[in-house]
């Protein structure tokens, strides 16, 4: 069986896959998707998405089950440790990053490049799930992207997700309401930009972080207040 045989049954697979966890996501949660006309069959595109909880399968099936072809991130230990993890990883497009850090200057590059041949590139919207369901600091890597290709972005929140399964709790719970929410393109640059500078990242980060919340609309908890404990 050749490589190429080989690939596309697996995406094949997974592709199918998905669509049962989504049918389950369904069973379970009464999981709905709006928006999904919002999200283009290619790219370029920066994917910016929400998740509040460790029930994060059903945004991943969501993603599988919707595009033909995506990169995402994923942690350098699960990328380099085995070969089966590293066969995975490549099959399920994602990009390896390092350790402890979140996007470095090598996978941003990686990215970018991808970004310039067409690709669509999936960037969660906080390094790590919050334990109070607020949303927090979004880091820039998105943005800088965006302004660097010169290609939109897309907002997703997944709302529900933390009254289901929070950070801190050790299993979910089998009943509630799950909904994904997909925003409308936007930009943050009218063409690839050669240098970004940290005025237009914090611009254009202020931008997404309204695009984020208004995906999340109806389920967004106020700021916390300064100076209260987490």
């Amino acid at each position: 069986m050749t490589r190429t045989r080989a690939d596309a049954m697996f995406r094949t697979a997974l592709r199918v896959g998905s669509r049962g966890l989504l049918a389950l996501g369904r069973a379970l949660y009464g999981l709905e998707i709006h928006g999904r006309e919002h999200l283009p069959a290619h790219g370029p595109l920066v994917l910016v998405v929400r998740l509040n909880a460790r029930i994060s399968v059903f945004a991943a099936a969501f993603l599988y089950a919707t595009l033909d072809e995506f990169y995402g991130f994923a942690g350098g230990a699960f990328i380099v440790n085995t070969r089966p993890a590293m066969w995975l990883s490549e099959r399920m497009g994602m990009l390896p990053t390092y350790k402890g850090g979140g996007l470095s200057a090598l996978p941003l590059v990686e990215a970018f490049k991808r970004l310039r041949r067409g690709k669509i590139i999936f960037v969660t919207a906080s390094r790590d799930l919050p334990w109070d369901g607020r949303l927090g600091p979004i880091p820039h890597g998105a943005v800088w992207l965006a302004l660097r290709a010169g290609a939109p972005l897309v907002a997703v929140a997944v709302q529900g997700d933390y009254d289901i399964w929070p950070r801190w709790a050790s299993r979910p719970r089998l009943r509630g309401k799950l909904v994904i929410r997909v925003g409308e393109p936007f930009r943050v640059s009218d063409a690839p930009a050669g240098t970004v500078t940290d005025a237009m990242l914090e611009e254009a980060n202020g931008r997404l972080r309204a695009e984020v919340e208004a995906a999340s609309a109806g389920y967004l908890l106020p700021p916390k207040p300064v100076g209260a404990r987490a």
